[in-house]
């Protein structure tokens, strides 16, 4: 095969020479003048020497600049799939972060309904330790004010007692005789002895 590549590029070198030399032997001959021979063969070696360039180049050449180019397109390819695989992970990464953020808002959500219903429960238990407060101080300050109203009952009516005593003790010993308080004894006595 690369035989046969050889062969098909030397004979396309000598095409393009012999091609070269007609057109330019052309002018040559026709002009009929054999001083201008020296132009036509320093043509003619100008194309020999490139096709001679040609063909060297492409017989050293060609195998260093292949194998190059078959390294630089290696190369490439492998950057190109670590850029791809690069692209793929960091695809994953966000699909995997977009899943977490989607589980964040799903416990935020559970986590702030929660909190809502802890502080509704607080609440009503804060409202309803309030009711049992306010309803003990109510009857605590009842039970005062009753207290109150009994001791200032009973004060007054000490004042009262003190006071009809103090008016009797005064009246009294003018008015009463001595079968008023035999009565009075006795009646103490009975009082006393039942009681």
């Amino acid at each position: 095969m690369r035989h046969h590549k050889k062969i098909v590029l030397f004979r396309y070198c000598l095409n393009t020479v012999l091609i070269a030399l007609f057109l330019i032997g052309s002018d040559a001959l026709a002009a009929g003048n054999t001083e201008n021979w020296r132009f036509t063969f320093d043509i003619v070696m100008r194309w020999v020497n490139f096709a001679i360039i040609a063909i060297l180049l492409v017989k050293f050449t060609k195998t260093p600049i292949k194998n190059f180019l078959s390294d630089r397109k290696q190369q490439i390819e492998k950057k190109i799939n670590a850029y791809e695989q690069e692209k793929e992970a960091i695809e994953q990464k966000i699909i995997e972060n977009q899943k977490l953020l989607a589980d964040s808002m799903i416990r935020f959500e559970k986590i702030k309904q929660t909190i809502i219903e802890d502080g509704e429960r607080k609440k009503q238990q804060i409202i309803e330790d309030a009711r049992q407060e306010s309803s003990l101080l109510l009857t605590a300050t009842q039970h005062k004010i009753e207290h109150q109203i009994r001791k200032a009952r009973n004060a007054i009516r000490s004042e009262l007692i003190e006071t009809a005593i103090a008016l009797a003790e005064k009246r009294l010993p003018a008015e009463i005789t001595e079968s008023d308080q035999q009565k009075l004894t006795d009646l103490f006595l009975t009082r006393t002895a039942e009681g």
